[in-house]
């Protein structure tokens, strides 16, 4: 009995974080009127865990199945006939997965836990705003920011992959996942929590276990970055920035 309790005090916990995650990013991208806020904080779906390697979407049927991930990382995997596997990207606390009923491609593609997942669903959300967009106008553009954010981040991947060596493509990812924890404030003091081993990080970067062992030994003798334990310390970010041409996340909204 007490277990069951604890269990259902854990579930509204979850839904809880799951909403303000939620209404944070949107509220940084869009700002909300008060029914779109009633409308987001109302969600209350029983949280669902994912082990590490699960599909978590999108449902065989392929009928709309949006969620939202609560905790933990996943990533959207394209596998080839062969068993290879590309990353098109890693999904994060704070991001919607599977598809909203518009058959996008990126949605489409499956989503994968990479660490324990809980996600929570958000059709109610987006049914809301299928059915009276003119009523939840903030509320749906802000979804449709959040749809060109990582389409955004898409692109970047593929100049990484394409343009970038190695130490480089480490350096543009580990800024990236900063900029991103720290919206949803994950971040502190130039550290964050990456819960990727560096065989997944390899993964990510189109990189072997003993090339991103090599890169990783090479920022810290730099003193650019450490990682240990599933911490990331970024101890010079104007350096990395700098390093993976892109822009220091220290010094822009993290929303963007």
């Amino acid at each position: 009995m007490i277990e069951a309790g604890l269990e259902r005090a854990n579930e509204r916990a979850t839904r809880h974080i799951g909403n303000e995650l939620l209404l944070r990013r949107l509220q940084a991208l869009q700002p909300l009127n008060g029914n779109e806020v009633e409308l987001v904080a109302s969600l209350n779906d029983k949280p669902k865990r994912h082990a590490p390697g699960a599909l978590i979407c999108p449902k065989t049927d392929g009928s709309p199945y949006p969620r939202l991930i609560t905790s933990g990382w996943a990533c959207r995997p394209r596998i080839l006939a062969d068993g290879r596997r590309q990353m098109l990207g890693v999904l994060l606390p704070g991001d919607l997965i599977g598809d909203r009923g518009e058959a996008r491609p990126l949605t489409l593609n499956p989503a994968a836990a990479l660490t324990p997942v809980r996600t929570v669903s958000v059709t109610k959300l987006f049914e809301a705003v299928a059915a009276a967009p003119q009523n939840l106008p903030n509320l749906a553009a802000a979804l449709n920011k959040m749809d060109r954010l990582e389409e955004g981040r898409l692109l970047d991947l593929v100049v990484r992959l394409g343009c970038q060596n190695a130490i480089q493509r480490t350096a543009s990812a580990l800024l990236e996942f900063y900029q991103r924890s720290a919206f949803i404030g994950f971040t502190h003091k130039g550290t964050f929590p990456m819960p990727l081993t560096q065989e997944k990080l390899g993964d990510v970067l189109g990189l072997s276990l003993v090339h991103v062992n090599r890169v990783i030994s090479q920022l810290r003798r730099d003193k650019l970055v450490d990682i240990r334990s599933g911490i990331v310390a970024i101890h010079d970010f104007a350096r990395l920035s700098l390093l993976a041409d892109r822009a220091d996340p220290t010094q822009l909204s993290p929303a963007l």
